[in-house]
């Protein structure tokens, strides 16, 4: 996959940023565990941090989403002469039908070697 280097730039600055700022507020979490101001209980923090793991598992699969469809567009390309299908005879000489072999299930990839007007019907 190619990367753009001036939009790579504008994600490090803002990113960087970005991370920066979530960084420093919950580092500014910490004090309050020391604190004899506050009292809370093992549930509370528990909550507040699932809370927190949430959005971090939720803006981590946004961002990996990219990756992925890449992944299975990547894997879906088309090429020519990879899935040859042979041609079947047809005595009848209206129509020549191309059929896959009993063992071929999915076929992505077709090649066809006949002049146009030879075919009328194409059954897969």
């Amino acid at each position: 996959m190619e990367v753009n280097e001036e939009k790579r730039v504008k994600f490090m600055e803002n990113a960087g940023k970005r991370v920066n700022k979530v960084m420093h507020d919950i580092q500014i979490l910490e004090p309050m565990a020391r604190s004899s101001v506050y009292d809370f209980t093992k549930g509370d923090v528990e909550e507040m941090f699932l809370a927190m793991q949430e959005s971090l598992n939720t803006a981590k699969a946004e961002f990996e989403k990219k990756f992925e469809e890449k992944t299975k567009a990547e894997r879906r390309l088309f090429s020519f002469g990879t899935n040859v299908i042979p041609v079947a005879e047809n005595n009848n000489n209206t129509s020549n039908a191309i059929q896959a072999p009993n063992n071929v299930q999915n076929v992505d990839t077709v090649v066809i070697n006949a002049n146009v007007g030879d075919i009328t019907d194409i059954e897969l």
